[in-house]
């Protein structure tokens, strides 16, 4: 028999009450299209593709534009975790302060680190520039989005939609973040013939874009008491979090030995090519990606929240393990596009599912420690991986990545499936 995970009693399912706000509610009640979210949800989505084409080009470029400054590669893996480990700073600490002091407030705050990141790298080409817009801003160089703004908006989604569309809001979010990032993969080429600067520029106007569009945002998006004294998380959330944030963490390990700075160090290293072709095979795994969330939203529904996370995470990773072992570039983009077919499906189905097991005034908290958590996890990984492309076979990485996160999707199986979110109970998945 299985036993009961955290937070559930004895033959009950673990979840939390749904109940998103009246604008939410009305803005979802309409038909047509874009009328299944409200007018906040549609800000979040315009300024996370905003974001995401910076993202895009700098998860592509970054590892190669620190060894033409003279990084070696074990110092590439220590920058790279350098600026991971400042984003898992800074979601640690809205976790806990967001809610009181203002999401909006937050959120413009960190657009504008973004503009100040920007900001160093357009003026100064010297080893500390990259070092210290990693640490400040909230530089994403990997192939998904880490840090704040994710943390955030995660709560904030929720509100903007009913709690049988959550999912599809989740889906929506994510194919604009992996869409408008793989149109940034694409401009990585762009170095070749004007030099880095204005991709920089670009950067620095997207945080500036980013407080505009966050400043729009309307009073919906807070929570709807800010208590100055209250419990971090709930007793009834804290425990189901807490083997949330285990299990997140090995997956978020293994996650950072690939992250999408590496890959494309990974294959300059292994098959010599340059920035214009590692922006078109970025460009490509991105579309893919985003192409997935079109069908990932359907499958939840067909066949449940965790099922998707896992069922699709799976043969995912027996593709990366075979990019390692291909002896060309043909065939190792081969592999990294059906890898990325299905390994980022499962994303949307994680994050709806974190916000509709956790109790709604937890929900900034649980997506603020869940993804710190994966954060810190994962910015040990990258000096590991540059270690190995220095020193030990070229696909330790790789197969590294895969063995690990094929261990979480079997705990986080197990552990988990007896909880099912609100819209999920009343007819168990076949």
């Amino acid at each position: 028999m299985d036993s009961d995970p955290p937070g559930t009693s004895q033959g009950q399912d673990r979840a939390a009450p749904e109940t998103p706000p009246a604008h939410a509610l009305n803005a979802v009640g309409r038909t047509g299209f874009g009328n299944w979210i409200d007018r906040d949800g549609k800000l979040i989505l315009l300024e996370k593709s905003v974001r995401t084409v910076p993202y895009g080009f700098l998860g592509v470029i970054y590892g190669v534009y620190l060894a033409q400054l003279g990084f070696s590669a074990f110092a590439i893996g220590i920058v790279l975790t350098l600026t991971v480990l400042s984003s898992a700073f800074y979601t640690f600490i809205i976790s806990f302060v967001a809610d009181r002091i203002g999401r909006r407030r937050t959120l413009v705050f960190f657009a504008l680190t973004d503009f100040v990141a920007g900001t160093l790298l357009f003026v100064s080409t010297d080893w500390w520039a990259p070092v210290l817009a990693g640490i400040a801003g909230n530089m994403t160089v990997g192939a998904g989005e880490v840090g704040p703004f994710l943390s955030l908006e995660q709560a904030i989604l929720p509100r903007t939609a009913r709690a049988d569309r959550r999912t599809l809001a989740f889906s929506v979010y994510n194919l604009v973040g992996y869409g408008a990032s793989s149109a940034g993969a694409l401009l990585a080429g762009l170095p070749r013939y004007v030099g880095y600067p204005p991709l920089f520029l670009a950067y620095m106007i997207s945080g500036l874009i980013g407080a505009v569009l966050y400043s729009s945002l309307s009073g919906g998006v807070e929570p709807e008491s800010r208590p100055a004294r209250r419990p971090a998380l709930s007793p009834r959330s804290r425990p189901t979090i807490a083997k949330l944030s285990a299990l997140f963490a090995v997956d978020a390990f293994g996650g950072g030995f690939i992250g999408q700075s590496i890959l494309s160090y990974y294959f300059f290293l292994r098959f010599g090519l340059d920035l214009a072709t590692l922006g078109a095979i970025f460009f490509a795994t991105q579309l893919v990606t985003a192409l997935s969330f079109l069908v990932s939203e359907r499958i939840a529904r067909r066949i449940g929240l965790l099922r998707t996370m896992v069922f699709t995470h799976m043969p995912s990773n027996v593709f990366l393990i075979g990019v390692a072992f291909a002896s060309t570039p043909l065939t190792a983009v081969f592999f990294l596009l059906c890898r990325q077919s299905l390994s980022q499906m499962d994303v949307p189905a994680r994050q709806s599912y974190v916000m509709a097991i956790v109790d709604e005034s937890d929900r900034t908290a649980a997506a603020g420690l869940t993804s710190t958590t994966r954060t810190v996890t994962s910015s040990i990984s990258p000096s590991l991986a540059g270690y190995a492309l220095a020193n030990l076979w070229l696909g330790v990485p790789l197969v590294a990545a895969g063995i690990l996160k094929l261990a979480y999707d079997a705990l986080i199986y197990k552990e988990f499936r007896q909880v099912r979110p609100p819209e999920e109970r009343a007819v168990s998945p076949k």
